[in-house]
């Protein structure tokens, strides 16, 4: 297991993409472009949803696009972005700045303590989106979360989807069998080589069954939306789908996965009551 400071200084010179825009509408067509990238993104998350007058978290704010589509979509009386890297933070500061949003104040956080900086029940709305699995200690920051929303808040969560194409098409099929990508490793291993970058230290796919058992243990009521999409695992889909069913190398668990996909009325794939993308999206209430 990478230690915990591993985690911070792989995310400090890894940041999310981010470009740096000269003109507030080349920012906000960014962040519309971004949803057209991940189908159901936008319809899953709620972004951005009804916060006038609220105080809004986002826990791993990364370069803050979020954090400027709360501060021009939404009444927030206060906005607050938490990061472990000092250069995403500087670069959430000079896109608000562009937008002149002077409600939203950044810190800085570390993988090595889970606590959030911020009083009890302080918080109406805390979002966690991509981040919970690309750490050390899952279950206390859920914990923290719970700690930081008022009995009456609301949470929303990211995490990566077991279940997903990403997961046993792209990963297992394409990667691991055609590609012969990362020799001797298992889906697991070569999953978090096949997501942040091949250095990252952490990055798991959950079962969404798991991940409602860890909030709950949190003290959270959940519901799991489903999985969105990235743009690739459609691309994934229409070319390697077919060929993965009926090749013995794969594994028999992502072969029953892709035999039991269908597609819906927009073509997006779908395993049973919810959609198979990598984004598995959870909304909380404290219990």
């Amino acid at each position: 297991m990478p230690s915990a400071t591993d985690v911070d200084a792989y995310w400090t010179s890894h940041t999310v993409r981010a470009d740096e825009f000269k003109k507030p509408k080349d920012s906000e067509a960014y962040l519309e472009w971004r949803f057209e990238q991940y189908p159901l993104f936008r319809e899953f998350t709620g972004l951005w949803g009804e916060h006038d007058g609220e105080t809004i978290v986002d826990v791993g704010c990364g370069p803050g696009n979020d954090l400027t589509g709360f501060g021009l979509n939404t009444g927030a009386d206060r906005i607050i972005g938490l990061d472990v890297s000092p250069t995403a933070l500087d670069l959430a500061r000079r896109r608000l700045d562009l937008h002149d949003i002077r409600n939203a104040e950044l810190l800085q956080t570390t993988n090595a303590d889970p606590t959030i900086p911020l009083d009890d029940a302080s918080a109406d709305y805390l979002q966690c989106l991509g981040v919970l699995m690309c750490t050390t200690s899952p279950q206390d920051m859920l914990a923290e979360f719970r700690r930081v929303l008022k009995p009456s808040g609301r949470g929303t969560i990211m995490v990566y989807s077991r279940p997903s194409v990403w997961y046993h098409l792209y990963t297992a099929y394409e990667k691991l069998i055609v590609e012969d990508a990362f020799p001797g490793l298992t889906i697991d291993e070569a999953f978090q080589r096949n997501t942040d970058g091949p250095e990252c230290p952490i990055s798991e796919a959950w079962e969404p069954a798991d991940v409602q058992a860890m909030c709950e243990a949190a003290g959270f009521r959940t519901s799991f939306t489903g999985g969105y999409l990235a743009l690739h695992e459609l691309e994934v889909l229409r070319r390697s789908w077919n060929r993965a069913i009926v090749d013995e190398r794969l594994g028999e668990e992502s072969r029953e996965f892709l035999r039991n996909l269908r597609m819906d009325h927009q073509g997006l794939p779908m395993r049973g009551r919810w959609h198979a993308g990598i984004g598995a999206v959870f909304h909380l209430r404290p219990a």
